[in-house]
């Protein structure tokens, strides 16, 4: 009986311990989608009618049957007009065809079977508010043509939005070559996929310009882009072409905007092992752009917003973004997901290389710097929900940073040799296909002969991080490391396993180091040595290689050790950050010679913050900043309560080559009042700025100082005061780019001021196709309509405006009017 109980206690441990790591979270979603056809060409032909925001489009595709018979075939078309359906063959057969709210079904008389070609074609109109979009065609006079709206066309396919514009199987587990055809007026240029195969002027005025792409691609990646644009082309050290699309008018920011365009492909042709695969590169800059960037094959698309200037450029510039669009060429483009699920595949990776060339420009630190921000964005996640990278809700935390931490960990473990072989094996094999997860896990075990199931398995296909607690205990001759790993365990979440790098460090500067597996409940690592040695600082994951959670109870003068004496960044900063809590008695000196021997940025941003709460250091702070590094700087200017202490760094600030800087600066000194405010006006006056965010600045502060010094010029209609209000107003207009319309909003909100034109801008806003335009002018809008005065006058605006029944509708639906 004793036995029997024995062996069913057994059973049931062994069942539950099946169940707490044989789990996986549900992913109903995360299939690839079905499909009937294999379509292999999409010939694409299009005119446009920019101010009706119109598409008129002839679409044909080529494809074959996937199934044994098809006798109708379903296509994503939500919102377009079919006029005509035609089977192509010897002879033109119509097609009957139904509409539905999510696209088009096409009926066959014959069933199409097996083995064969067919060619469907779409006659068809669309109006789509996704997908195209019609930037500036309907906004008022330019004036300032550097300054002011562009008139442009431009797509973004990423997900499934090219189907609002071309009826089309819109998913990315089918491939296909893409024709591009396009008529339009002769003084634009015409950017499309692929190489140039035509140019050509017609009798009317327009030109046709004519695109083919050389392989198959996922159709969300086809896109347009049309402007007066001016082309800067050059070439790879291999002979690729590349091809910079810019505005003429800003030919000055060309050469920090286009930086390292050429670099990067050859970087990723070096680290990959596989050659650029789709003939010539182009990058072309948009306005209004919702996103960063889009990594379209062959031709990138990219927010104007990294158009810079030698100021802008040390705010955000367009390198790492830049890296990352190309290494979709790669990831993405050549090798595309079967589904959502395998979104990190693309992603990820685009992340990794962009983190990866940015190290060959600016160093390890900065890569380090890079990867510590991505692990705080995965652990931040971690603590919402446990979705695993390859999961359709991931997020982007996940199959962006931490994804990338994730290849950064594989190449760790695998090492840089074998890892670069797993990479170009896995290119070559699935050229222009889709892939899955277990392809990459596959190409490891073909090239390496090693099985990574469990790597992929804690990392990959199930959530969750490991969350190490760390101690230590000297025994004369001998330190043990304590590891215990104290992460929750679930159903989907278990021990993590990996081979961890740590550090006995001595005060005589001798060091024990050495790597061990980490796995169970419970680890240590014993570092055997002389006794008479005292130990100075320890440290657990050596330049932070690992994804974790660490809880490390240090000393501060271990602490302050580590500062001054460890030879990575990031183990420096790791002890600077541990310390912020630390009296400033106690950390002054450490802090202060920490600063003056530190050069990378980010060490020193934190050493900033800390040092500025310090009152005794002030003197030693502001002596130092006045020349720094304007990202240094920045820790202090972009905190007003720093501005009495800190006067003459803001001060000097308002020269910083940093629009960023200057307007915080600004900003803070105005704030802070004093005599001094003509002097700041009279520096920064002829500033704009990036998004016009210094120029908007300086008129919000400039009309304070008019409403407290100069009461007369409120009454007077041609006074300064009034004049600045309407350039104010003026800039939230549809004149000028989203970014500036935001930052005019939001100085407009400031004063509680509103006039017609600022409420016709603002409801002009809210119908924009551009979410990040929409959300913040209905929010400004809906503030102000909490007020009954001015409730009124948005309502009055609204029914004076000659809007369509489409827009009135759109309004009213925002819950914006009545």
């Amino acid at each position: 009986m004793n036995r029997i109980l024995g062996i069913l206690f057994l059973i049931g441990s062994l069942t539950a311990t099946a169940q707490h790591y044989n789990h996986y979270m549900a992913n109903p979603e995360g299939s690839p989608r079905e499909h009937q056809l294999d379509i292999g060409h999409m010939l694409l032909e299009v005119r446009f009618v920019p101010k009706e925001g119109k598409v008129m489009g002839e679409v044909t595709h080529t494809f074959s049957s996937l199934r044994k018979t098809v006798d109708s075939v379903f296509w994503d078309a939500p919102g377009i007009t079919i006029k005509n359906v035609e089977l192509l063959g010897k002879g033109i057969q119509k097609l009957r065809f139904t509409a539905s709210s999510t696209g088009v079904t096409t009926y066959f008389d014959s069933p199409l079977t097996w083995d064969r070609e067919y060619q469907v074609k779409f006659t068809y109109e669309a109006e789509p508010q996704k997908g195209i979009y019609f930037i500036g065609w309907n906004s008022g006079e330019v004036t300032d043509p550097r300054n002011q709206t562009r008139s442009q066309i431009w797509t973004q396919g990423q997900g499934i939005d090219n189907r609002h514009w071309i009826p089309m199987y819109d998913n990315m587990n089918d491939k296909f070559v893409t024709e591009t055809i396009v008529h339009f007026d002769e003084a634009y240029k015409v950017l499309s996929n692929g190489e140039k195969l035509s140019e050509k002027k017609n009798k009317d005025g327009t030109k046709t310009w004519h695109y083919k792409m050389p392989k198959p691609h996922a159709g969300y990646l086809l896109m347009l882009a049309i402007d007066k644009y001016a082309v800067k082309e050059t070439k790879t050290k291999n002979g690729t072409p590349v091809q910079f699309w810019y505005y003429p008018e800003h030919e000055d920011k060309l050469e920090l905007t286009s930086l390292h365009s050429e670099r990067i492909i050859e970087f990723l042709e070096d680290e990959t092992g596989y050659p650029y695969p789709w003939g010539s590169y182009s990058q072309v800059m948009v306005q209004d752009f919702m996103y960063g960037a889009m990594e379209n094959t062959s031709a990138t698309i990219f927010g104007d917003f990294f158009n810079v200037d030698e100021y802008s450029f040390n705010d955000r510039n367009y390198i790492s973004v830049n890296a990352h669009e190309l290494t979709h060429q790669w990831f993405g483009d050549l090798i595309t997901a079967r589904s959502g699920t395998g979104t990190w595949l693309q992603e990820s990776f685009a992340t990794y290389y962009a983190k990866l060339f940015m190290k060959t420009v600016f160093g390890d630190d900065e890569y380090r710097i890079i990867m510590q921000n991505e692990m705080n964005s995965a652990l931040a996640a971690g603590k919402k929900d446990h979705y695993p990278v390859a999961h359709v809700k991931a997020g982007t935390a996940r199959v962006y940073p931490k994804g990338s931490t994730v290849l950064h960990m594989l190449r760790y473990v695998l090492g840089d040799e074998e890892y670069k072989r797993v990479i170009k094996y896995y290119l070559e094999r699935h050229a222009f296909g889709n892939v899955v997860t277990r392809d990459l896990e596959l190409a490891v075990q073909d090239v390496l002969g090693k099985t990574m199931d469990w790597f992929f398995d804690q990392w990959v296909r199930r959530g969750g991080e490991p969350h190490y607690e760390v101690s230590y205990n000297n025994y004369g001759a001998q330190t043990v490391m304590n590891i215990k790993q104290i992460q929750d365990q679930t159903m989907t979440i278990g021990l993590f396993r990996m081979p961890i790098k740590c550090g006995v460090y001595f005060t005589d500067g001798s060091n024990m180091e050495k790597t061990e597996w980490v796995e169970g409940e419970t680890d240590q690592i014993v570092f055997e040595h002389d006794a008479s040695k005292q130990i100075a600082y320890v440290l657990f994951d050596i330049n932070n290689e690992i994804l974790k959670q660490v809880t490390f109870n240090r000393n501060s003068n271990e602490l302050l050790a580590q500062l001054n004496g460890a030879e990575n960044l990031i183990d420096r900063l790791e002890a600077l950050k541990a310390l912020d809590k630390t009296s400033a008695d106690v950390k002054r000196e450490g802090l202060q010679k920490a600063f003056e021997k530190e050069t990378h940025y980010a060490i020193k941003n934190e050493l900033v913050k800390q040092l500025a709460k310090d009152s005794k250091s002030n003197f030693f702070l502001a002596s130092k900043l006045t020349g720094e590094d304007v990202r240094v700087k920045r820790a202090i200017v972009g905190d007003c309560e720093n501005v009495d202490v800190f006067k003459s760094v803001f001060e000097s600030s308002l020269t910083d080559k940093s629009y960023s800087n200057i307007e915080s600066s600004l900003r803070c000194l105005c704030e802070a009042g004093g005599e001094s405010k003509d002097v700041y006006f009279e520096r920064t006056q002829h500033v704009i700025g990036q998004g016009h965010n210094v120029r908007i600045t300086w008129l919000s502060y400039k009309i304070d100082q008019i409403k407290t010094d100069s009461s007369s010029q409120l009454r007077d209609k041609s006074s300064n005061y009034y004049r600045y209000l309407n350039e104010l107003t003026g800039y939230s207009s549809n004149l000028y780019e989203f970014r500036t319309r935001l930052n005019a909003m939001k100085a407009i909100k400031r004063f509680n001021y509103l006039n017609a034109n600022a409420i016709a801008n603002m409801l002009d806003a809210c119908l924009s196709k551009n979410r990040r335009l929409v959300g913040p002018a209905k929010s400004t809008l809906d503030w102000y309509n909490q007020q009954y005065l001015m409730k009124k006058a948005v309502q009055a605006v609204f029914e004076q405006q000659r809007f369509s029944a489409k827009q009135e509708k759109r309004l009213r639906d925002l819950k914006i009017v009545e």
